[in-house]
């Protein structure tokens, strides 16, 4: 469960921020999650709750938003949301492309309680 490091990562963090902000609890930690990340955000959720307990981020809500996948047509450079399973370009019908977003995992916020 590769998620259960990930998050260690993401709670030093928020922990670090709380440190700097003269130890303020934690109350909000939103993460970005790409839909080819490779992660399940439910199993981070759960991990967060877990090793958050007895520090400054217990009890704090772990959101997330999902990513979703974005290709560029390296052929007319359209940008375009990709179908299952062939990824084809809706305005020229090139095969393939890059992917632009939908990989990412990012920290996007923390929040302490004022």
């Amino acid at each position: 469960m590769h998620e259960l490091s990930i998050v260690k990562r993401i709670l030093d963090v928020a922990l670090d921020i709380s440190k700097q902000n003269g130890e303020l609890p934690v109350v909000r930690v939103a993460i970005d999650v790409g839909a080819l990340s490779q992660v399940v955000p439910e199993m981070m959720s759960f991990a967060f709750q877990a090793i958050s307990h007895g520090t400054n981020a217990e009890g704090a809500e772990f959101d997330w938003t999902e990513v979703p996948v974005e290709v560029l047509c390296e052929s007319c450079e359209t940008i375009f949301r990709p179908g299952e399973p062939v990824w084809r370009c809706p305005e020229c019908g090139a095969g393939g492309g890059r992917v632009v977003h939908g990989n990412e995992l990012v920290l996007r916020s923390v929040t302490l309680r004022d």
